[in-house]
């Protein structure tokens, strides 16, 4: 008695091959869309700097969760690193908050240019639980932006949006 073949190795050469191809064509297609939407977004100026004279009251460490275009938590900003998740430390000044990132630039959102702050469970396609998210919704230019953050620890992230951003609404 013989033992059947076990591999038909052309037809699994085929199969890799393929698998490969329609991986290379997604990473392709997905590239590709990336810049275009840099291409439609390049008319958004760049965020401020965090000032050298920046004194910071309090601060929170977490998770800076991707920026979007304000009421729109599906569509991702993606010039200027502001569609880069990271780690993040939000420090916050007399006037204003210092986006403090790993990895990714940090920015500068003055008090003056914040329109409205509110705790949500969703954006830039990431959802947690209810009121998981503190998210700042702040005028770049003439672009109005939703950022959202999320504290490393409950307690942080509890006050957080009850003392911080609930001044802010005051």
């Amino acid at each position: 008695m013989q033992s059947a073949e076990v591999t038909n190795w052309p037809e699994r050469l085929a199969l890799t091959a393929l698998t490969i191809l329609f991986a290379l064509t997604m990473f392709s297609l997905m590239r590709i869309g990336w810049r275009n939407k840099l291409k439609v977004q390049r008319q958004i100026v760049s965020p401020f700097d965090i000032p050298a004279d920046f004194v910071a009251l309090r601060s929170y460490a977490g998770r800076y969760l991707p920026s979007t275009a304000a009421g729109a938590w599906l569509t991702r900003i993606a010039v200027h690193g502001l569609g880069v998740p990271s780690s993040c430390e939000v420090q916050i000044g007399t006037d204003g908050l210092a986006f403090v990132r790993e990895g990714a630039p940090s920015f500068y959102v003055p008090f003056s240019d914040v329109i409205a702050t509110r705790s949500d469970r969703a954006i830039a396609g990431r959802a947690y639980e209810k009121d998981g998210i503190a998210v700042l919704t702040w005028r770049l230019g003439d672009v109005e932006i939703d950022t959202g953050f999320r504290a490393s620890s409950t307690s942080d992230h509890i006050s957080f949006l009850a003392e911080e951003l609930g001044a802010q609404n005051a």
